[in-house]
């Protein structure tokens, strides 16, 4: 397979993005998020990734900026809005797996794209309303190698993304979704 070939899979990584975004909800164990192994790659430039990635509700404590002090300095405090996090990050990384010659390791870079599901892209889209969207922004963590085949001179390398949702404009509360898009390329 060649390398032209890689780049033009443009794999449904995830086909249901799924946030659920559980505003002002009691506070749950934390989790990065749950994925399905991706099966180990066999071939040269096989890009192996899970199917499915589902996202963890947000916490009440990921809301809240405020201490957790029960007293106010004046009594206009009390009165003032409570303030609270308008961004929440998340961090995969091992969303895929590659296998490569161990000479193009550290040659190695992922690009990463989220298209909601009614089109737009860099956002995820309500499940419930597709007008309903939330902007997202990918960063790309460091490629690792997880091992290396000396019979055959490879090594399997995987790496993953960072999540920053901006939830400051979510217009309701629910299941969010999109669809990602790994390409990896060398430099």
């Amino acid at each position: 397979m060649s390398w032209p070939q890689i780049q033009s899979y443009q794999h449904r990584l995830f086909s249901y993005l799924a946030i659920s975004i559980g505003l002002l909800s009691w506070s749950q164990t934390p989790t990065l998020g749950q994925l399905t192994s991706p099966v180990a790659p066999v071939e040269i430039y096989q890009l192996a990734t899970p199917q499915k990635l589902t996202i963890p509700p947000i916490a009440q404590s990921e809301l809240s900026l405020t201490s957790k002090s029960e007293s106010v300095s004046n009594p206009g405090d009390l009165f003032a809005p409570p303030s609270f996090n308008t961004s929440i990050v998340r961090e995969f990384p091992n969303v895929w797996q590659m296998r490569v010659p161990v000479d193009q390791v550290a040659s190695l870079y992922a690009t990463y794209q989220l298209k909601a599901e009614n089109g737009n892209g860099n956002a995820v889209s309500s499940e419930q309303r597709s007008d309903a969207k939330l902007p997202v922004i990918l960063e790309s963590l460091p490629i690792m190698e997880v091992s290396r085949d000396l019979n055959s001179n490879t090594a399997v390398v995987q790496g993953g993304f960072r999540l920053k949702m901006d939830i400051s404009g979510a217009q309701i509360a629910g299941i969010y979704a999109g669809e990602l898009t790994v390409v990896v390329e060398r430099r």
